[in-house]
């Protein structure tokens, strides 16, 4: 195997897919991408791209543009009736899914071209987990997502909304509806805290939290001066989207190098060219409250 499929982290079949787009064999190639990741057309949006970090062209100019290709040929399958996989006879068998995120869809989709009949748990009220709401419009816009989702429950896959393990129902509950086995994909919701002092105050919200509610619309009136710290692509996208929401001025603070930040460079290149001010080699140590509210961040220079 070539390098960029040694990197994949879903051991898709890249050169393999690279000749039947060269070729003209779009169907082809995205049957061939689905045999390891159902959902291509997202992941050639956000993918972080392993496969080009280790691209062999990178020796003679630049990597090859992977993910554009998987973007491409997934799109072009998206003019018209999309590819349709082969599943096997129902055996009857009900297997039940907690979360309806990257790993509950592709589960699922496993299952159906097995015959089985999954059925999805989801707490929210769209399905898609961190892919609708931990990812901005701009970068991954909805009625892609919406296509690829719709075409994975057209296999055969029932979804139920506004379900909350915990609240609704229980594990053994569904043991005892009939499910014979249930998967888990409960996801990485949880933003990450600073561990500063005073960071759990009114006008400080996570990464991850913030994202979501843009999406649910019931994120805060953004205005005036907004702080986003950390340097990954949640930071870089909650600070392009505080800037599409009203923000006068928005800081990343981050406290390495730009050359160590693990976000896309083209994110943060795109935060650049937006007037995002990258404040580098800074880390908050508190968080300064006036009337039980942030007013500023007390920060310490790196070095």
């Amino acid at each position: 195997f070539g390098p960029c499929r040694l990197n994949c982290p879903a051991d898709v079949d890249i050169q393999g897919y690279r000749a039947l787009i060269a070729l003209g064999k779009f169907k082809e190639a995205l049957a061939l991408i689905k045999e390891k990741n159902p959902l291509p057309s997202v992941c050639g949006r956000v993918c972080t791209r392993k496969c080009e970090v280790n691209c062999r062209r990178t020796m003679l100019d630049g990597a090859v543009g992977i993910d554009f290709l998987k973007r491409y040929a997934s799109d072009q399958d998206m003019i018209g009736k999309m590819w349709q996989p082969e599943t096997k006879p129902d055996n009857g068998v009900e297997i039940a899914i907690v979360g309806s995120g990257p790993a509950g869809l592709t589960c699922a989709y496993y299952l159906a071209l097995e015959g089985y009949r999954p059925t999805i748990f989801e707490s929210l009220p769209e399905p898609g987990g961190m892919l609708r709401f931990g990812i901005p419009e701009y970068r991954l816009p909805k009625e892609i997502l919406d296509k690829e989702i719709n075409w994975i429950l057209d296999l055969g896959v029932e979804l139920k909304l506004g379900q909350t393990l915990g609240k609704d129902f229980t594990l053994d509950q569904l043991f005892k509806r009939g499910y014979k086995s249930v998967f888990v994909a409960l996801g990485a919701q949880i933003g990450k805290p600073m561990q500063v002092e005073n960071e759990n105050v009114a006008g400080v919200l996570s990464g991850v939290e913030f994202l979501k509610q843009v999406q649910l619309k019931t994120n805060p009136k953004i205005s005036g001066r907004v702080i986003v710290v950390g340097g990954g692509n949640t930071a870089l996208d909650a600070a392009r989207s505080s800037l599409r929401l009203g923000a006068s001025e928005v800081i990343i603070l981050y406290r390495r190098t730009r050359a160590e930040m693990p976000a896309n460079a083209m994110e943060v290149n795109a935060a650049d060219d937006e007037g995002i001010k990258l404040e580098f080699l800074a880390a908050p140590v508190r968080v300064n409250v006036e009337n039980d509210r942030m007013t500023s961040v007390t920060c310490i220079r790196m070095v």
